[in-house]
């Protein structure tokens, strides 16, 4: 009645407020009243009652006691705001969710995506309308008259249509403005958007562009939900992985970092930090190379002592730098053709002789014809059944009768000078 003064249309006020306070104008339970009694819009009880006041004929559904009482409540409420009478604003089905929204902002309700007649209400309970109301596809209404509901959904049985403006409108001070920034479940991205809130309902989303502070903590909690998808450990980020995961096993007093996938998983922000300011999606973290990351939890010196004690490769006696692979195993590997390494009679060692390698001689096709780390032994008694077995498949390469004095090639015939 306070908003109808304001918007000069008390005698609508009244109507509104008396229908809301006295019982249903309309009869329910008979095969007549069907049809009404399933329409909830309450904009339909304004009109009877305008009609029954002019003496018009009024469907037979309309209880004649209840008209009069409701007509006798809205002439007292009428009296007692010392209002003019204003009839034909009672006519003005535009006012009506004004005034509603002024006495039930509580009771707004947006149309649910599960289906006609479905509603959420702003404190989050599911209603429902008929399916025979008008206002099935409205995407607002103010529900007025709610029941408690058979399950978890109540039932409206008077409500009145809303638009979006009409709230924005009314109850300015009631919608809130916020930025979610989330990494969607769904999509498994970042999503940022900028959300005008009525309660529970959304009245309004855009995406916006998040800044760093806001998408780091969310990227790391990715990598931790979903360590195994989320990062991609090259074979280089293995290989440094595995080769300060050596130095902490062979030099325990050097308090060298721990790397491995599970604390490295656990803690992102501690190492990934520098790098995820640009991450928004699973493909470009994929795509991040972890590798200087890795890096820099080492110290300088750590770094030199890293390159010096497990070397990324070695050379061996034909001049070749080969490769040391630390991960196919707890003892580094050093894969090499056999005829690369003769005249060697020490298998190499790292990590200050602390840690022999294990040597995968190779066939001229780089397939492992001995696995050893006693080179030595293989010299004095492997090497003369692996020539014979392979002498006559690889006729173009060296296979001398003394491995000891025999020049180291990686080519198919030793150079000679």
């Amino acid at each position: 009645m306070l908003r109808a003064g304001e918007l000069d249309c008390r005698s609508l006020g009244a109507d509104l407020s008396a229908l809301l306070s006295e019982r249903d104008i309309l009869r329910r339970g008979t095969a007549v009243s069907i049809n009404y009694a399933k329409e909830a819009d309450i904009s339909e009880r304004i009109d009877i009652l305008q009609q029954w006041r002019k003496g018009n004929e009024v469907p037979d559904v309309a209880d004649p006691g209840a008209l009069r009482t409701t007509d006798k409540t809205s002439k007292q409420l009428m009296r007692l705001t010392a209002g003019k009478t204003d009839a034909e604003s009672r006519g003005r089905h535009d006012l009506i969710p004004r005034l509603l929204l002024c006495g039930f902002p509580d009771r707004v309700a947006k149309l649910r995506e599960e289906g006609e007649g479905r509603f959420l209400l702003c404190q989050g309970r599911g209603v429902r309308l008929s399916p025979m109301s008008s206002l099935i596809k409205s995407p607002f209404i103010i529900a007025v008259n709610v029941d408690a509901g058979d399950k978890a959904e109540g039932f409206v049985h008077l409500a009145a249509p809303l638009a979006d403006e009409t709230i924005r409108e009314e109850c300015s001070g009631r919608i809130v403005t916020l930025r979610r920034v989330e990494w969607g479940r769904r999509d498994a991205r970042i999503i940022a958007t900028i959300e005008e809130r009525f309660g529970s309902l959304l009245l309004s989303s855009r995406p916006f562009n998040p800044s760093n502070e806001e998408t780091i903590p969310l990227v790391c909690e990715a990598i931790r939900s979903s360590p195994s998808g989320r990062l991609n450990f090259t074979r280089e980020a293995r290989q440094f992985q595995a080769r300060v995961s050596l130095m902490r096993r062979t030099f325990p007093d050097e308090n060298w970092p721990d790397l491995s996938d599970e604390r490295l998983t656990s803690r992102p922000e501690d190492w990934l930090l520098p790098w995820l300011g640009n991450i928004r999606t699973p493909e470009g973290l994929h795509a991040l190379d972890i590798l200087p990351g890795l890096r820099g939890q080492l110290s300088w010196k750590e770094q030199r002592r890293l390159d010096e004690m497990a070397p990324e490769s070695i050379t061996v006696p034909s001049g070749s730098s080969v490769k040391i692979d630390y991960i196919s195993g707890d003892v580094p590997v050093l894969a090499v053709k056999l005829q690369e390494m003769f005249g060697l009679a020490d298998t190499p060692e790292i990590a200050g002789g602390r840690v022999k390698l294990l040597l995968h001689l190779l066939s001229p096709a780089r397939r492992p014809v001995q696995i050893t780390q006693d080179l030595k032994g293989f010299w004095n008694s492997g090497y003369q059944m692996v020539k014979k077995e392979l002498k006559g498949r690889y006729p173009k390469h060296p296979w001398p009768e003394d491995p000891w004095n025999a020049v180291p090639t990686r080519k198919a015939k030793p150079h000679r000078k």
